[in-house]
Formats: structure tokens, C-alpha cells, sequence
């Protein structure tokens, strides 16, 4: 699940190893929340990818509980639900969380 974040980190990281060989404190300052919105999206890839490759060998019920269960965060809730919906389809009612 985490291979895209890392390998997309790892391909960056060797990009700019060779556009700034020895960056200061302000090439790292920008470059810092790049890498750490990278890491994210790559996760969000990684958990996509995971997702449709466990769809036919594991129920619905059982990848509910990960994807739309335990402590709700408001904004990656919402996308986690809705990359559920996406993937399995809509929820049947009794469902929902």
C-alpha cells in the first residue's frame, strides 16, 4: 500500500539530488511540503490500488470496516467513503456510518 508514496519519493528525491546537489536551507524549506503532499497522494494511490486488488477476494463487509469504520477525521473520512463507494459501489443502507 505504501509502494507508490515511496517510490514516487524516491524518484523525486534522486531528481533533485541531481538538479541541486547541495540545496540550503531555503531549497529545503520549499521543497518540504512538496514531498510531504507527495507522500500523501502516493499513500492515497497505494490504498486505491489495494483496494480494487482486494476486491474479489475479500467481502464487502470486511473492507467496509477499514475503509468506513473506526475514528472519523472529517476531510479523508469523506474521501475514504467515497473511494469505497467508487470501488464496491453504493453502500446499502444499513451500512452507513
Amino acid at each position: 500500500m505504501f509502494a507508490p508514496a515511496i517510490a514516487a519519493e524516491i524518484v523525486l528525491g534522486r531528481f533533485l539530488t541531481h538538479l541541486i546537489p547541495r540545496p540550503g536551507f531555503l531549497a529545503v524549506l520549499c521543497v518540504a511540503p512538496g514531498m510531504i503532499a507527495l507522500l500523501i497522494f502516493g499513500m492515497l494511490v497505494g490504498a486505491i490500488i489495494w483496494l480494487l486488488a482486494m476486491k474479489p477476494f475479500v467481502k464487502r463487509d470486511v473492507l467496509a470496516e477499514f475503509f468506513l469504520g473506526g475514528p472519523r477525521v472529517p476531510v479523508f473520512s469523506a474521501l475514504c467513503s467515497k473511494i469505497f463507494d467508487w470501488a464496491y459501489g453504493k453502500s446499502p443502507p444499513g451500512t452507513e456510518l
